[in-house]
């Protein structure tokens, strides 16, 4: 049975709709077009940003071009979109009788859909899971999903981010495994779970240091449900690099900001998206290539 996707690595892009995109590779993904890309840019560091308006070169060049298109198919793409939490946070007040511009306004609707965002996220899903896990830390930990957005820094962006990393890191049909589980009881779980938890490791790019604690938690959280480990083992899965420092990093900056042009001269077509890459999940919903 396959437990955890042996994604490893994972950078992000924002779209001009307020979509937030990660792209992420495998550890043994196939990368040998990123090294022959900086060199025909002639670019220490291989960025979108770079590719984007020297895109017809790279088309005029057909081995080139089909190598870069091959490897940016091996890329999994998680997004956010804020949109549908926005109108669920909306709606919700309206069925309260709560009326727009006098009862709450959009920095409401904000506030509420980003705790949202982070409630049905993995990252709180698993957390309401293993509340005992708690007391195993030495440390007071605030694991409610106000707790989780305040330590992540309390902001919108701070929930989006937090939201897409835990996303990114456990799928829909990885979190029903580990639901099953946990239903099923730690006796029915393989000795050698924690070579699959392991796979739950992930290095982004450096952009949100506060998210990474909590992230660390999730792993320690999801080892501690299915039996792999107690509570007082802890371990740094999750952690931050500059991109210059590794070519999966430069390979997900490419994809995510692959996918936000998709995004954009499509109008927001995920299947047209899904069909470009081989795995997209919106909001935590596969969407089918």
């Amino acid at each position: 049975m396959r437990y955890m996707a042996n994604f490893a690595y994972g950078d992000s892009c924002r779209s001009g709709t307020d979509k937030y995109v990660i792209a992420q590779f495998r550890s043994d993904a196939d990368l040998d077009w990123v090294s022959q890309l900086r060199a025909f840019f002639q670019k220490d560091e291989l960025k979108y940003k770079h590719f984007q308006p020297e895109r017809h070169r790279v088309q005029s060049k057909p081995e080139l071009w089909k190598k870069l298109v091959k490897g940016i198919w091996q890329a999994e793409i998680t997004i956010i979109d804020p949109k549908p939490y926005e109108e669920h946070a909306y709606w919700e007040l309206v069925d309260q009788q709560a009326i727009p511009g006098y009862d709450f306004n959009n920095k409401t609707i904000k506030e509420i859909s980003s705790r949202t965002m982070i409630e049905w996220s993995p990252l709180a899903r698993i957390g309401a899971l293993s509340l005992d896990w708690l007391v195993g830390q030495t440390e007071s930990k605030d694991v409610t999903v106000g707790g989780l957005h305040r330590r992540a820094g309390g902001k919108r962006h701070d929930a989006i981010v937090l939201a897409a990393r835990s996303h990114a890191m456990l799928t829909p049909s990885e979190m029903s495994e580990i639901l099953s589980l946990f239903m099923n009881g730690v006796s029915a779980i393989p000795s050698n779970r924690m070579k699959d938890v392991d796979r739950l490791a992930r290095i982004f790019d450096n952009e949100h240091k506060p998210s990474l604690p909590i992230l660390n938690d999730l792993v320690d959280q999801v080892a501690y449900l299915v039996g792999a480990k107690g509570p007082e083992q802890k371990r740094e899965s999750v952690r931050e690099m500059s991109s210059r420092e590794a070519d999966h990093l430069q390979a997900a900056d490419m994809a995510a900001g692959w996918a936000v042009d998709v995004l954009g001269y499509t109008n927001g077509d995920y299947r047209t998206l899904a069909a470009q890459f081989a795995w997209v999940g919106v909001n935590g919903v596969v969407i089918p290539g």
